[in-house]
């Protein structure tokens, strides 16, 4: 029993070592990129109807950021168990890097034009009616891909 803890100890003690020596712009490098994820929780039997508002709207917006080149990227991912953990979908844009996500009032009305076009306010409103009552935001956060050398 004695060796088994001794055994532990020293796997986690190896895996600190190397975790403490792992050192940036020396053994890898942060991207440029960023990905922004926002996290949210919906309710098990309201996936499809929250999808379905989302490929009207927020798809519509991705691929009208994209083709301004303020986006690189968005994707939806769905857990695949609907009711465990704090969030079960995760909205998530990739952006050139940080500078892409800073306010800009040109980019703003450039892409608010876009989606007015796109969708009408009055349906953009009509989708996103009961939205409090299907989903709740978890969090959002950024993260960058560690890119090793």
């Amino acid at each position: 029993m004695k060796l088994r803890f001794f055994v532990t100890g020293l796997a986690a003690f190896g895996i600190s070592a190397l975790a403490q020596g792992a050192e940036i712009y020396k053994d890898y490098v942060p991207s440029k990129a960023v990905w922004s994820v926002t996290f949210v929780k919906v309710n098990p039997n309201r996936i499809e109807d929250y999808l379905d508002g989302l490929k009207q709207t927020w798809v519509g917006g991705c691929e009208i950021s994209k083709k301004q080149g303020t986006t690189e990227d968005c994707s939806i991912f769905l857990s695949e168990a609907s009711r465990g953990g704090p969030f079960n979908v995760m909205l998530v844009t990739k952006f050139s890097s940080a500078a892409m996500m800073e306010p800009d009032e040109a980019r703003y009305n450039k892409f608010m034009g876009e989606m007015r076009k796109a969708l009408d306010e009055a349906k953009q409103d009509k989708l996103v009616e009961g939205y409090e009552e299907m989903r709740s935001f978890f969090g959002e956060m950024n993260f960058r891909k560690v890119e090793w050398k």
